[in-house]
């Protein structure tokens, strides 16, 4: 700050000024809706169109495959089918690049706001679908994929509903709101049946109609009803009504750059603060696992499930899978963070050898929807805790955003082994898959488990203002 010119310190004092008295302004603004409820009614929805955004292409990728690859029978064990999933897979690495800029954005969030980006990641989910679904190509599907990745894990509707919920129950609301939208994930298989024609192959596209519909319009209504959370008022004025000299002294105290929001402090506060460190460590560990679980319907086939029968999959799993992340907050409330994460992970591999296993001895479809809706249950419930709940409880309000957006970079080494299994998805074939992924995830995801349980330090109940105040 001492290094700024005159005329740039001038500029940037004339930004905040507007600045201040703009966020001032929306702090004294009337609500438009009336009663938390309605709150949580929009945010709920949207964690709809984000469920759905997040499961659809991978439930729909089999049909999606058969149809732009135009694979003679639709047959998933075939040579066409394998070498289409590794060229898919070969195809979609240079898309990583892309998802890199992804935590950069997210922590815009911290400097211009929460509401703006609930708007934004909303809208975007609708855009990503609505480009796999008039896709002409694989490449275009590629793109709205990317499109769709670029704004699901951003999940601001979390972050808003963490900083407007009471400290006591923020857990039990955010599962709430998950829960309905992991539920809404059995649209996907109603929608399936309704409209896709296993003798039509490009009927696979008529099932995105209703998911973008539903992106589109809660975004209208997020934009129009909701305003910035008093969390994220607060803190950004007390920052831009202090001094340049009051800053200055706060940054040396902290041994952090002065800018708020800035991802140099957050980076610095991921690696020095203990609790972060091993926050880090452990998604670094779980997300590769989850690269393991991404066959559902190449398992299911490959016992002998068929059509009608892979349509009720899709109905009940989702549902067991929502019930299971349903309770997890009241869970998560009741024994605190750490427990239950280690609840969820054992719930996960209890869930995934079931499946696996009953696939394989070919038992009712029924029991494989429950034991993967568990499987899943188990395994997200777990996910929500690292990336969303043990973050956001864990950094301090002005650089929240940025922290939990700079974590997800961690989810670079699922990136790395889904492509790494998709590569070799011709040597491993279908009939194989479901064992490989019992082999991995088996392991790794009770390492994580414990690991979490051992090293990360329990945050049920922390105030969100006051953390980063008293410094470890």
């Amino acid at each position: 700050m001492k290094n700024e010119t005159a005329a740039k310190m001038q500029k940037r004092h004339e930004r905040e000024e507007k600045e201040l008295a703009r966020l001032t302004k929306l702090k004294n603004m009337p609500s438009r809706f009336h009663g938390f409820w309605f709150l949580l009614v929009i945010l709920t929805v949207i964690y709809v169109a984000d469920e759905i955004s997040s499961t659809i292409n991978g439930t729909m990728k089999t049909y999606m495959i058969f149809d732009l690859f135009k694979i003679p029978k639709m047959n998933v064990d075939s040579s066409e089918y394998a070498k289409a999933i590794s060229l898919m897979g070969i195809a979609t690495i240079p898309t990583y690049f892309i998802t890199a800029i992804n935590p950069l954005y997210k922590t815009l969030a911290d400097k211009l706001g929460r509401k703006i980006f609930l708007v934004i990641n909303t809208a975007g989910m609708g855009l990503g679908l609505l480009l796999c679904m008039i896709a002409p190509n694989v490449y275009v599907f590629i793109v709205g994929t990317c499109v769709t990745g670029f704004f699901t894990p951003n999940d601001m509707q979390v972050i808003y509903l963490m900083e407007t919920a009471p400290k006591e129950h923020r857990a039990k609301l955010c599962s709430i709101t998950k829960g309905i939208g992991l539920l809404s994930v059995s649209l996907i298989g109603i929608l399936r049946g309704v409209f896709y024609n296993p003798d039509s192959p490009e009927t696979w596209r008529l099932v995105y109609i209703v998911p973008v519909l539903i992106a589109f319009i809660i975004a209208a209504f997020a934009f129009i009803f909701t305003k910035e959370t008093p969390v994220f008022l607060d803190k950004r004025i007390a920052y831009l009504k202090k001094t340049d000299e009051e800053r200055e002294e706060e940054a040396k105290k902290k041994a952090a750059g002065a800018q708020q929001g800035s991802l140099k402090e957050a980076a610095r506060y991921i690696f020095t603060n203990k609790q972060c460190r091993m926050i880090l460590i452990v998604i670094l560990i779980f997300s590769v696992a989850v690269a393991m679980t991404g066959y559902v319907q190449e398992i299911l086939i490959d016992g002998g499930v068929d059509n009608a029968g892979i349509d009720t999959f899709l109905f009940v799993e989702p549902i067991v899978y929502a019930v299971c992340a349903l309770f997890s907050g009241f869970l998560t409330d009741a024994i605190g963070r750490k427990k239950s994460g280690f609840v969820f992970g054992i719930i996960a591999v209890i869930g995934m050898m079931a499946f696996v296993i009953g696939a394989k001895a070919g038992l009712p479809v029924i029991i494989l929807a429950f034991a993967n809706g568990i499987m899943f249950g188990g395994l997200w419930s777990f996910s929500d805790l690292m990336y969303l709940t043990l973050p956001a409880e864990s950094a301090p309000t002005h650089i929240r955003a940025s922290v939990m957006s700079l974590l997800s970079y961690a989810y670079i080494t699922n990136m790395i082994a889904t492509t790494l299994v998709s590569v070799f998805y011709t040597k491993i074939g279908s009939s194989n898959i479901g064992i490989f992924q019992l082999i991995f995830f088996v392991p790794i995801m009770l390492f994580s488990a414990t690991f979490l349980l051992i090293k990360v330090k329990e945050t049920k109940n922390t105030d969100l203002e006051k953390i980063g105040e008293e410094e470890e």
